[in-house]
Parts: structure tokens; sequence; C-alpha cells
């Protein structure tokens, strides 16, 4: 691993950092709220490596990487970031009372401003490594087995993902019933499409990762 590498998953762990700050909130270390400080230290982190992508865009993946391997590190990184604040954003429902069943709350509109900071970044990050391969061929054969196999992993988990909430919902009645309201299910359901996504970005760069030499 170059040291190019190794800022990268600094950052990208320093953001990690943040965002896991953001999910403890209210009751963070010693009853103080660290959310605030969690958000300013993720986006920090995350602004600090779109300028370092930008800079070192080639060095900071494998030189025999593919365009679409690299698109999905970039992919999984994101996700991953999206996926917990949706999770963040899911466990706060509950507890709204009847604001909950409102399409604007408190949580879904913090939830809004966080993802879509996170997908700003990505979308600079993501034009600034398309930029630098330009001359790159997209997609080869190997990179659509890789795709399509991606494709049927995360379906199948998403399929394991809901035959789990049926026995939930079948097994455990009270404990579910209060997560059975209209804006609760569908936030759900989107917390699903962003499983999936993720676990597709992730097996693929398994993928990648298991057949280089």
């Amino acid at each position: 691993m170059t040291s190019i590498h190794r800022r990268s998953l600094m950052l990208l762990c320093l953001a990690a950092l943040g965002a896991a700050g953001m999910f403890l909130g209210p009751d963070g270390w010693f009853g103080i709220d660290i959310g605030p400080v969690g958000a300013t230290v993720l986006y920090f982190a995350l602004c600090l490596f779109a300028v370092h992508q930008s800079k070192h865009a080639e060095e900071a993946f494998p030189e025999d990487a593919s365009y679409a391997e690299r698109q999905a590190w970039v992919a999984t990184a994101f996700v991953s970031l999206i996926y917990i604040h949706w999770l963040n954003f899911l466990t706060m429902l509950p507890d709204l009372g009847a604001v909950v069943d409102q399409i604007s709350n408190p949580a879904s509109r913090r939830f809004a401003i966080n993802a879509g900071m996170t997908i700003l970044v990505w979308t600079v990050v993501a034009g600034v490594l398309r930029s630098g391969n330009k001359d790159a061929v997209e997609l080869d054969e190997r990179d659509l087995r890789v795709q399509h196999d991606a494709t049927r992993a995360g379906s199948a988990l998403l399929a394991v993902i809901i035959i789990g909430l049926i026995t939930a919902l079948a097994m455990l009645p009270d404990l579910m019933s209060r997560w059975l309201r209209p804006l609760i299910v569908a936030n759900a359901l989107v917390g699903l499409l962003i499983a999936k996504t993720l676990s597709e970005n992730m097996y693929t760069v398994v993928r990648y990762r298991r057949g280089r030499p």
C-alpha cells in the first residue's frame, strides 16, 4: 500500500468516525450531543478526500484497476456513508410520535441534508475520476461479467432481508408494531434499495481484488 493509498484510507476512516459521531447524536459520550461535531468531521474529511482525489486520481488506485473497479471503490465509500445516515434517520423515527407521519419532519430534513451533502461530494469525486479516465474502456467483457454477478448477489441479499423482515413480523408482532407506520415502512424500503446498492458495489470491489494476482 502506497502513501497515497494510506492517506485515502485515513481520510475515509476519519469520515466514518465523523459519521459514527453523528449516529450517536444526543446520546453521545457523557450525555454530550456530539452530532454537530461528527457532522463537521465528516464533511471536512469528505472535502479533503475530494481534493486528495483530484490531485492523485491515478495514484489512488492500483495501476491495473479498470475504470469500473475505480467507480465501485468510490461508490462503496459514499454509499456506506449514506447508509449510515439512513440508519441514524431510521432509529429516530419511532420516537417522533405523531410527527413521524409527516413527510417533512426534523429527522427527514436532517437526513435529506446529510445525504445531499454526501451525494454532492460523491459527484465531485466521480467527476474527477471520470476526467482522469477519458480514454479508458468503460466496460469490457470482464467488467460486464462482474457487474452481472454483483447484481445477482445484491438481489439475493435483498431477498434474504425481506424474508427476515417477514419472519420478524410474524414472530414478533408486538415488537414490530411500532415500526408499522406508512412513512416508516416507506423509508425502510428506501433503506433496502440503499443496502442492495451497497452490497453490489462491495461485491464488485471484492471480486476485482480477488482476481488481482
